[in-house]
């Protein structure tokens, strides 16, 4: 079986290799360190040797599992979540009729789930802070104090203000979203303090991922940016925007086939980069496997291949013609139709989808 982008199994040459979604970094010392995630580098034994060991199984060879493609899957899982999906395959590899398809449905089951669990716990931690906050204004008024004049723990936290509805939204961050605008202000040689009053909106509007990237470019480019706080709102907004593109290019085309894109732009050697916008129409056109089958292609021949965009639409054409040409062979009479009539519009100079 032919390694890859496609739907074959692992051997061959080297396939599109590893691609985890956007990993979080904390921070350690004097600066961040990685977190969850393998950050596209290789996937751990364990999981190479449970993956293999699905492609392997006997009821879960038709059609064949490509290794490459279940492994892109299950990047972005915990360990526990990604053993459990495998686990359940071979338990159920006799009742299965797409096996690629069952991993990708658990995948993604198993996300929604940790997406729940980390918004209860991201609420929880909220609730905790309200109730400290409350605790501790009750206390400087039986006391006689101004709870508004001195609160340390929220000046640790990038000197947020105090009350009302702004603090709310300070408490949903998480607290290694904290630690790093700390880091940032006291160790980042910024020309400003992050002002968590004036960005910690935009902050809980994007997601985590999104929010770490951004900081750690805040880190890189910080000394020579004038106002920190603006540009970290732009620069989330714009993240926001490019979320909500991927979520819908991830609805046209799937998952997998979005990270082979960003794998291809990041490692792939492509002379320009391809736009997931870019790519959705021509990929959106053809079924999953001309979709793993093209972008390989493009893996393969990126030295070659000058405007990768225009590649997409020229080959996804292509094989949508010959597809046509097929079933109209076979004496299928819509094919017969269309077929006729891209024709007739190319002898008269037109453009034509098929």
């Amino acid at each position: 079986r032919k390694g890859g982008a496609g739907g074959g199994g692992g051997g061959g040459e080297e396939g599109f290799g590893y691609q985890g979604m956007r990993h979080q970094g904390g921070m350690e010392g004097g600066g961040f360190r990685g977190g969850a995630g393998f950050g596209g580098g290789a996937p751990p034994a364990w999981l190479t040797n449970a993956v293999h060991e699905v492609c392997n199984h006997p009821g879960l060879c038709d059609p064949p599992l490509d290794p490459d493609t279940v492994l892109m899957m299950l990047s972005d899982l915990p360990m526990g979540a990604a053993k459990f999906i495998l686990q359940r395959a071979q338990a159920k590899a006799d009742t299965i009729s797409d096996p690629i398809g069952f991993i990708e449905s658990k995948a993604g089951e198993q996300r929604e789930a940790l997406a729940k669990k980390q918004a209860k716990q991201v609420q929880k931690e909220a609730n905790i802070a309200a109730e400290a906050q409350r605790q501790a204004m009750s206390a400087a008024k039986k006391q006689g104090l101004n709870p508004f004049v001195h609160q340390p723990v929220l000046q640790d936290r990038s000197a947020a203000r105090v009350g009302g509805k702004q603090d709310k939204v300070v408490a949903q961050l998480p607290e290694h979203v904290h630690k790093r605008i700390q880091w940032l202000n006291q160790n980042g040689g910024l020309m400003q303090p992050v002002d968590m009053s004036r960005v910690s909106g935009a902050l809980v509007a994007t997601q985590q991922a999104s929010q770490v990237a951004v900081l750690a470019r805040l880190k890189e480019q910080g000394p020579g940016i004038e106002d920190p706080n603006a540009w970290l709102i732009k620069e989330l907004r714009s993240e926001r925007r490019q979320e909500q593109i991927r979520g819908g290019v991830v609805a046209a085309i799937g998952e997998v086939t979005v990270r082979r894109i960003e794998w291809l732009n990041t490692k792939g050697g492509l002379l320009q980069p391809l736009e997931l916008q870019v790519a959705r129409g021509p990929l959106q056109s053809v079924g999953p496997e001309v979709r793993a089958e093209v972008l390989n292609t493009l893996k393969e021949q990126a030295l070659g291949i000058e405007d990768p965009a225009a590649f997409l639409v020229t080959e996804c054409r292509r094989i949508r013609t010959e597809a046509l040409e097929a079933a109209a062979e076979q004496g299928d009479e819509e094919a017969v139709k269309r077929l006729a009539k891209k024709r007739r519009m190319e002898e008269g100079g037109e453009g034509i989808t098929v």
